[in-house]
């Protein structure tokens, strides 16, 4: 009775948020998703120090992403420009050095709920940032969050046909 109950609650959630009932991760494997807009990712990248011409060049650009997953377990998301290619590989759950677009590298952790990839990096001087990316079958979603800075950049991008 209980298992039915959590199911009924996750149909619920997923309605509410414009997903089909029964909508996990391994539905948007696969599909590219192109930025269409982005509020305050200026103000994030000055919050985390990044510097004028990689901030320029990262909000000129319009990149594509997809997630994808080996049979190993391995994610990899990837994001692709006109002018580079950047991956990045994980296993859930699992703590990894990541190195950001602008060369910093920080720690990463990222875990699955639902239809919600969370990714929480934190920097060598400790400020942490939280990359919330859901996905629908019409988008993806990445808000971003950091400790210390009072905004919230949101950044949506649609399915490619």
């Amino acid at each position: 009775m209980f298992q039915v109950y959590v199911v009924f609650i996750e149909c619920l959630r997923s309605v509410k948020g414009g997903l089909v009932c029964g909508s996990k991760m391994e539905d948007f494997i696969g599909v590219k998703y192109k930025l269409k807009s982005s509020d305050n990712f200026d103000d994030y990248l000055k919050f985390i120090e990044v510097g004028l011409l990689s901030r320029k060049t990262a909000n000129a650009v319009s990149p594509v992403c997809v997630l994808t997953r080996d049979n190993d377990g391995v994610y990899t998301l990837t994001m692709t420009t006109t002018f580079r290619t950047v991956k990045m590989s994980f296993k859930l759950g699992e703590e990894f050095i990541e190195e950001r677009p602008d060369g910093a590298k920080v720690k990463s952790l990222l875990t699955i709920e639902g239809n919600k990839l969370i990714q929480t990096q934190t920097e060598n001087n400790g400020r942490k940032s939280t990359h919330v990316r859901e996905f629908t079958k019409d988008k993806l979603t990445v808000t971003t969050t950091a400790e210390g800075w009072d905004g919230r950049c949101i950044r949506v991008y649609e399915v490619l046909p």
